[in-house]
């Protein structure tokens, strides 16, 4: 018993060393692939699964949210929008706010990419609530410039929500924590959203102000004055100022560069809006109608793609409820799984708990038969002391003596019993015989190849007949049939030494030895067959 508690406890460790071992090779997979991530190289989904199956159940909270964030942008950047989403939810759901190891700018980029896909989606109040929580953990974390980043997000959406006190309180405190905290050009860059709002609202000298700051510190403009391609719109916000200031010369000059320089429909769009405002002021009806034709033009095709945006909006939701259906099912399996397994560990608790009664009850058992074998042979010899002293007058304790061989009998029968239907006994004989004096010293003499003198012979003898009383009656039966040699061969047999070693201590040829075997195993078991034969049959007598 005392054996397996030593195996369990090993096979414990070892399972415990191994897990931490997997564990450290699996943190490893993940931060590489997180590497992979920020230097803009893709990742499939079916990459990053594996880990959040693993740290789901193996790992801390931070490892939980790392790799339910990795999968969401896996999702994100195949199309799958919906299924990003909810693997940012579940991601945001691991955190441990609670904890003072808490990856909080982790926390702050899962609500930044939750922010980006409801912006997406045209769900600009939750983009917004989102932004916040990216904006609170941002600062919980010590990230100052992705709270600030984030918190200049939050402009984007009280524009969509067309509230514009909100959009330019925004926009003007975080250029002035910008420029607090020493970020010149991110500060310059959050006024852009401004423009529009103060143009119409015709505060036109905070315009031209931070238009300047914008043009400076932005670092969107080359040294001709020209914005970065991509952000042409900016010439349109340009034109709409000249043109509410009547400076319509610069806000031709600014619509036309709309044209000229940003292709997209956008920019096409705004650009011919622009042209058609200034010269209905003008009162050119033929450049009027003209710009108004193109407008009108840009429009269909703008709606068209805004139509193709809400097909595509729509497509989501019907991804999302499928998705939905899967992850349900998927839900429905693991349940079964879990199931499964708790049973498989009651089958175990269970066959443990059987394994444990049977080898305490077999232990048992193997006691109370060794006890019993003890007993016997403590009787045994108790009772040859006895005789011993009792010979001395034999004819006055010849009842006496009677009476003590008639318990050896009974005790030998006993240990027969038991030496032939119990192994436990049989090692236990076979323990005690080879720690006696005289079975080592005829090892000592089999490793010099010497014979044994007559006294030794007669001291192996009274041991081997002590612990083996089957032996005993064999040789007591039979013995009288075989010759000198042929009787001393069967004790070193027995004992258990080679045929070999048996030919140096009698000093015959290992041949002679070898044909005797065959003809003992007639002699004494009635048997034919070879030499090994009567070997085995000689060893288990007992």
């Amino acid at each position: 018993m005392k054996h397996l508690l030593i195996v369990i406890l090993l096979l414990l460790s070892l399972s415990c060393c191994t897990s931490k071992d997997e564990k450290t090779r699996m943190r490893a997979g993940l931060d590489s692939i997180n590497v992979r991530n920020r230097n803009g190289q893709p990742f499939t989904v079916g990459e990053v699964q594996p880990y959040v199956q693993f740290f789901d159940d193996h790992g801390t909270a931070n490892d939980r949210l790392l790799a339910h964030y990795l999968l969401g942008l896996a999702y994100y950047d195949h199309g799958e929008a919906p299924m990003a989403l909810q693997c940012y939810q579940d991601a945001a759901d691991c955190a441990d706010t609670l904890s003072a190891d808490c990856d909080y700018p982790q926390l702050a980029r899962v609500y930044g990419q939750m922010a980006q896909i409801f912006y997406e989606q045209g769900l600009y109040q939750e983009q917004l609530i989102s932004e916040q929580q990216s904006v609170k953990h941002a600062w919980k974390g010590g990230d100052t410039l992705a709270a600030l980043m984030s918190y200049a997000q939050e402009s984007q959406a009280y524009r969509n929500l067309n509230m514009p006190d909100s959009l330019l309180y925004i926009c003007e405190h975080v250029s002035s924590l910008y420029r607090e905290y020493g970020y010149s050009a991110y500060s310059a860059k959050s006024l852009f959203y401004t423009f529009s709002t103060l143009i119409y609202r015709k505060e036109f000298d905070k315009v031209i102000k931070y238009m300047r700051i914008y043009e400076s510190e932005s670092e969107y403009f080359d040294s001709l004055g020209n914005i970065q391609k991509g952000r042409e719109v900016y010439y349109r916000i340009k034109g709409l100022y000249y043109l509410h200031t009547n400076v319509l010369d610069s806000a031709e000059y600014y619509f036309r560069k709309e044209l000229h320089y940003g292709r997209d429909f956008d920019n096409q769009h705004s650009g011919a809006l622009g042209l058609a405002e200034l010269y209905q002021r003008l009162r050119q009806s033929d450049s009027v109608a003209k710009y108004s034709l193109y407008a009108y033009a840009m429009s269909d095709s703008l709606y068209s793609r805004l139509v193709t945006k809400d097909v595509e909006r729509i497509q989501a939701m019907y991804d999302y409820t499928r998705h939905q259906k899967i992850a349900y099912k998927e839900q429905k399996k693991a349940n079964q799984r879990i199931i499964i397994i708790w049973i498989c560990v009651g089958i175990i608790v269970v066959i443990c708990l059987l394994t444990f009664i049977i080898i305490r009850e077999l232990t048992r058992k193997r006691k109370t038969i060794e006890q019993k074998y003890q007993q016997s042979q403590s009787a045994i010899e108790l009772a040859q002391s006895d005789i011993a002293k009792l010979r001395n007058n034999v004819e006055i304790n010849k009842e006496l003596i009677s009476e003590k061989e008639q318990i050896i009998r009974e005790q030998e029968t006993i240990m027969k019993a038991l030496l032939q239907h119990d192994s436990n006994s049989q090692s236990l004989a076979d323990r005690r015989l080879k720690s006696t004096a005289i079975y080592e010293k005829f090892e000592q003499l089999s490793v010099i190849g010497q014979k044994p003198t007559n006294t030794e012979w007669e001291q192996i003898v009274e041991q081997l007949f002590k612990y083996y009383p089957g032996f005993k009656d064999l040789m007591s039966k039979h013995g009288h049939q075989l010759n000198d040699k042929e009787y001393k061969t069967c004790l070193l047999i027995r004992i258990g030494f080679k045929p070999k070693t048996v030919s140096y201590m009698l000093e015959v040829d290992p041949s002679y030895i070898s044909n005797i075997r065959t003809e003992m195993l007639h002699k004494l078991f009635n048997l034919s067959g070879n030499s090994k034969t009567f070997d085995k049959i000689l060893k288990e007598t007992y």
